[in-house]
């Protein structure tokens, strides 16, 4: 079989891991290119490793003729056409799990840089102020955290939580009961109870029909006065202009995001992102989809996906 590696694997620790294991079923072609020229390459192999950025679309799975497997070095799948490419007998694998620390911590790096206005007192510094009481901010202890999506990035953000001494509260209609009590979360059975009750919102849902907008005007508006959010999922589980007009309504003290509609995103696909660049709201804090990347997460991406091409291709040949 030929397997066609659109992302580097150079990484010294796991590079030669993940080649091994991939040359265990087949000939392995590392070439790191675009969606456009995947789009050419695609027809020559039996297995494709792309990453988030590349747009798999019916096109390309079409183009794909021996097409057996799409790899993707990344936990979502929603760069992909996955109910297209499995109608056509194509096993879709990811590397779920390899960013769930690191998205995790990263969640509470941004809720904390929020409520203890650690950017706005650092440029306060800058401009030669000096005062604890200039911009004070608010304590974890004893609020309530309301996370949505309890999966293994959600269960992750619960545990932190648990040892901030918060009450956390979590909608997750998918997973079991049990999953609830391992991370001392409180179990609420629809998402406007949890919107009502929550002091903090962290989203960690994969994008789905169900879950694109799941929060618009209507669930902003049961929201307390002066919620923080934390959005590490995904831009279009979000309304974002919702969003922007609770920022602007002091509605939404902040809203910290690492992901925006229509990555990547452009003034006319992201309100948000037009608003931040212009700088409209101060309580708007955006990073560019970086919080699954660390150093020890890039490893798992590429041995996950390996492996996981690997098995699959394994399951053809027999």
């Amino acid at each position: 079989m030929r397997i066609l590696v659109t992302i580097p694997l150079v990484d010294p620790d796991v590079g030669p891991q993940a080649m091994k294991w991939l040359s265990e079923v087949g000939d392995v072609d590392v070439r790191p290119m675009t969606t456009e020229q995947l789009r050419e390459a695609v027809r020559d192999y039996d297995a494709v490793i792309v990453s988030v950025w590349h747009r798999v679309t019916r096109d390309i799975i079409d183009a794909g003729r021996n097409l057996k497997v799409i790899g993707t070095a990344s936990v979502g799948t929603d760069h992909i056409d996955v109910e297209y490419a499995e109608s056509k007998g194509i096993k879709v694998v990811s590397a779920a799990g390899a960013s769930t620390y690191s998205v995790a911590e990263f969640t509470f790096g941004l809720l904390l840089m929020m409520v203890k206005r650690i950017p706005e007192n650092m440029g306060r510094v800058r401009n030669g102020e000096w005062g604890s009481l200039l911009t004070p901010g608010i304590e974890l202890f004893g609020k309530t955290l309301g996370i949505i999506g309890l999966g293994r990035i959600g269960s992750y953000v619960a545990s932190i939580a648990n040892a901030f001494r918060m009450r956390v509260l979590a909608y997750d209609p998918f997973v079991d009961r049990e999953r609830f009590t391992e991370v001392n979360a409180t179990r609420v059975e629809n998402l406007d109870d949890l919107l009502r009750q929550s002091d903090f919102i962290t989203i960690h849902t994969s994008l789905t029909r169900e879950s694109r907008r799941l929060i618009d005007r209507r669930e902003v508006g049961l929201m307390k006065d002066g919620v923080y959010i934390v959005n590490t999922a995904r831009g279009e589980v979000v309304d974002e202009n919702a969003i922007l007009e609770g920022l602007k309504s002091g509605k939404i003290a902040g809203y910290a995001t690492d992901v925006l509609t229509g990555e990547p995103p452009t003034e006319e696909t992201s309100p948000l992102l037009r608003a931040f660049r212009r700088g409209e709201v101060p309580n708007l804090f955006i990073t560019s989809h970086i919080a699954g990347v660390t150093r020890e997460s890039v490893k798992r991406y590429t041995l996950y996906v390996a492996k996981g091409v690997r098995d699959a291709l394994m399951a053809f040949k027999r």
